[in-house]
C-alpha cells in the first residue's frame, strides 16, 4: 500500500514540474524537507489541487490583507469560509464558499485542527495526516511569501477597499518574489543563515497556532509594504526571515499533532 502511496505522490510531482515553475515546487519542498517531512516534494500538490476548481480553491493560498493591516486571532476568524446553498440546473447543492480577501489564515487553522483530531492508531486516519501534513506545509510557505499577504491587482482587499498601486505592484512582482529564493538553496552560507534564524515555537492548541500565524503574517505584510514603497525585491535576509518563519511554524505543527 505504502509503495502505491509514493508512486502516486511521484507522479503528481512529475506533472506539476511539468505545468509550474521550478521555485514554487522547489522552495515548499525545502521548507517541508528543513521540517522534517519524509517526501517534500509532496507539499508542491495543494497547486495542482488549485487548478481542478480554480475560483474556490485559489482564496486557500493568500489573504490580501490592507496595506496597514495588523493580523490577530480576533482577525484571522473573520476571514473564513461559510457554507452556501446554490441552485444549479434544478439541483440544490451545499459549498463552502471562501472569503473573497483569501482565507489562507483560516485554511491553516481549519488544517490544524483536523490533524489534531485524528486517531492515528487506525490505518486510514495515518494515511488522512500524512494527506494533511503536506497540505498544511504548503500553506504555511504561502504565509511567509510576503505578496500573499498583501492587495493584489484590482481585487478587494480585507477592509473591502480596492488599492490600485499596491495592486498593480503585486500583480508585477509577484512571480519575482516566488522566484527569489530560488538562487539561495543549496547554498552553505545561505543554509548556515537559516538554521540561526530558526525559532522555537510550542503550539498546544488552536490559539497558540492563531498567534504564531499572526506573528509571520505581520512580518511578510511589513515586508511587502516596505518592498512596495521602495519598489524593490526582498533582500536575503528578509527571505531567510520569512523562510525560517515557515520552517519553524511547520516543525511545531508536526510535534503538536504527531
Amino acid at each position: 500500500m505504502r509503495r502505491i502511496i509514493n508512486y502516486t505522490i511521484f507522479l503528481l510531482i512529475l506533472i506539476f514540474y511539468s505545468y509550474a515553475n521550478a521555485w514554487d515546487c522547489k522552495t515548499h519542498a525545502y521548507i517541508a524537507q528543513k521540517a522534517g517531512i519524509r517526501i517534500p516534494e509532496a507539499a508542491c500538490m495543494p497547486d495542482i489541487i488549485r487548478d481542478e476548481n480554480y475560483e474556490l480553491l485559489a482564496p486557500m493560498h493568500y489573504h490580501n490583507a490592507a496595506p496597514n493591516t495588523v493580523v490577530t486571532p480576533e482577525y484571522i476568524d473573520k476571514y473564513a469560509v461559510k457554507e452556501v446553498t446554490v441552485n444549479i440546473d434544478g439541483r440544490t447543492i451545499k459549498i463552502l464558499l471562501p472569503h473573497q480577501a483569501g482565507v489562507l489564515y483560516w485554511k491553516i487553522v481549519n488544517l490544524y485542527e483536523k490533524m489534531k483530531s485524528l486517531d492515528k492508531t487506525k490505518p486510514d486516519n495515518r494515511l488522512s495526516y500524512e494527506y494533511y501534513l503536506v497540505t498544511i506545509a504548503h500553506y504555511i510557505g504561502d504565509l511567509s511569501q510576503p505578496l500573499h499577504n498583501f492587495p493584489y491587482s484590482d481585487s478587494s482587499a480585507s477592509d473591502g477597499k480596492i488599492y490600485i498601486d499596491e495592486g498593480a505592484f503585486n500583480k508585477e512582482y509577484h512571480i519575482k518574489f516566488d522566484e527569489a529564493f530560488d538562487s539561495y538553496i543549496g547554498k552553505p552560507q545561505t543554509e548556515e543563515k537559516l538554521n540561526k534564524a530558526l525559532k522555537e515555537i510550542k503550539i498546544s492548541n488552536t490559539e497558540n497556532l492563531k498567534n504564531e500565524i499572526s506573528k509571520i503574517a505581520n512580518s511578510a505584510i511589513k515586508i511587502a509594504n516596505q518592498c512596495y514603497k521602495e519598489k524593490r525585491m526582498p533582500t536575503e535576509e528578509e527571505l531567510i526571515e520569512q523562510i525560517s518563519w515557515s520552517v519553524s511554524l511547520l516543525k511545531a505543527v508536526i510535534k503538536s499533532t504527531y
